[in-house]
């Protein structure tokens, strides 16, 4: 009887993860691992850190990690920090019913993600002026998700105002 509900309990976990083909991201400051095991965490700023909302491919599970995809190599992450895209109730971004964001400020940076630690400064970057339109895709928090150059960013709501 254990075998057989053991069984059943591992075919329909891995109906589940081999039909998710996505995970979000539930964590901020989120490493990836090479391996299965907390050892081989990469740490550092050479290597990508993952925040809430972020969206990975997921080719499966092992041990209590997803096996996912990035950047064309494979690589794991904690279930802790993940959820199947779809079935936590949780968006990435909120719909919105506004197309544009106008800037409501001058020398508004964006962020890479939705928090003011990954605010993109220096010259290097684009900065908003009032009165500058940006299409926007969404609502995080109290953020704007943006489309600017081809990309996903992020502006604070207090710099900017929906329009039509």
């Amino acid at each position: 009887m254990k075998k057989y509900l053991f069984l059943c309990f591992f075919v329909l976990t891995s109906t589940f993860v081999s039909a998710q083909s996505e995970v979000i991201v539930a964590g901020d400051n989120v490493c990836l691992r090479l391996r299965p095991d907390e050892g081989s965490k990469l740490t550092g700023s050479q290597f990508p850190h993952f925040y809430t909302g972020n969206i990975l491919s997921c080719t499966g599970q092992v041990n209590g990690y997803y096996r996912v995809v990035y950047d064309g190599h494979t690589y794991y992450l904690p279930k802790r920090y993940a959820r199947p895209r779809g079935t936590s109730g949780y968006s990435s971004s909120t719909p919105v019913a506004f197309d544009y964001i106008v800037i409501a400020g001058d020398g508004v940076c964006l962020r890479a993600q939705p928090n003011e630690n990954t605010k993109l400064t220096g010259s290097s970057y684009k900065h908003f002026n009032t009165g500058e339109y940006v299409e926007c895709a969404g609502v995080v928090g109290n953020y704007y998700k943006i489309i600017y150059d081809g990309r996903y960013y992020y502006i604070p709501q207090k710099y900017g105002r929906p329009r039509n």
